[in-house]
């Protein structure tokens, strides 16, 4: 590994870290603060539409997504990967989530990919990609696996 992608790693991991500060604390503008503005953002997400795109749109999920939890969440990092260059760079984890989602308590592990690209000094995602696995014989989304039990044992 070679200086610039030990300064990139590391720069991204904190990129990570303060996201996740951002998203615990519910807070809609420094979570924005994170992503490339307009076009230059698109999203894969657990929540409908199919493809978010752009700032305004994504903004909208962030406060509908936080609207529905009551009380403290909390994220929970696993496996977290970095593999970047001069001006891009991609992070893969996994991310438990627990809180109060509708009056139901929620405690799951999701898949994430974010692209990262250097923009006026600055690491901000160009990407999102959040999924579960799909079990194709029921349709049903299989939210009890997790890093440690990825058969659901």
């Amino acid at each position: 590994m070679n200086t610039t992608q030990t300064l990139v790693e590391q720069d991204v991991r904190q990129r990570m870290q303060d996201w996740k500060a951002a998203f615990e604390a519910k807070d809609v503008d420094g979570m924005m603060s994170f992503y490339a503005d307009g076009d230059a953002f698109s999203a894969f997400d657990l929540m409908p539409p199919i493809e978010f795109r752009g700032g305004p749109m994504w903004r909208d999920g962030w406060v509908a997504f936080f609207t529905a939890f009551e009380g403290p969440l909390t994220l929970e990092f696993s496996g977290l990967e970095v593999y970047g260059s001069d001006e891009l760079a991609f992070a893969r984890l996994f991310i438990r989530l627990v809180g109060v989602m509708n009056g139901h308590d929620t405690d799951m592990w999701v898949r994430t990919t974010n692209c990262f690209r250097l923009l006026d000094g600055q690491w901000l995602m160009i990407h999102d990609h959040v999924s579960v696995p799909l079990d194709f014989a029921t349709g049903r989304s299989l939210t009890h696996l997790t890093p440690e039990k990825p058969f659901g044992e």
